[in-house]
């Protein structure tokens, strides 16, 4: 029996690794196209808007951040090499004065990702609120491929 089954997925890994060499493999499954993916993310607070973007790269404290009027931080860390994401972490931090940035919201992507470039089509729109006087943030990204 435990041969049987080995000798199936053996079939179907070789079925899958011709399809994928003769290009009929369904596009979900192909790579990437030409030009790396870069996150971008829009942010809004009370009446103001941003838009931020960050590349993959392999160090997470050259990240990019967005303050938001001394009460919020947004952090946007793509790690990965310049032609592949291995993972997304999106941070929010409520900013207190006299005291340290305390992290209210946090979430991580991993692959695969979702390659359609409308925001906010990765993350759908987040909001987030703050413990003093119950300030919001709102936030949605999505990748986009850009040519280099």
């Amino acid at each position: 029996m435990i041969y049987h089954l080995t000798f199936r997925w053996i079939l179907i890994a070789a079925l899958a690794t011709v399809s994928y060499s003769m290009g009929t493999m369904p596009a979900a499954a192909a790579e990437p196209e030409a030009g790396s993916p870069e996150l971008f993310c829009q942010i809004r607070y009370a009446s103001e808007t941003r838009t931020l973007h960050q590349s993959a790269a392999t160090d997470p404290y050259s990240a990019a951040t967005a303050d938001f009027d001394n009460r919020f931080r947004f952090r946007a860390v793509v790690l990965g090499s310049p032609g592949r994401i291995d993972y997304i972490t999106l941070t929010v931090y409520e900013l207190v004065k006299e005291a340290p940035p305390v992290i209210i919201h946090q979430v991580r992507y991993h692959a695969p990702f979702n390659m359609n470039n409308k925001i906010p089509a990765l993350t759908g729109w987040n909001h987030v609120y703050a413990n003093y006087l119950g300030r919001e943030l709102r936030y949605g990204c999505a990748l986009q491929s850009v040519q280099s």
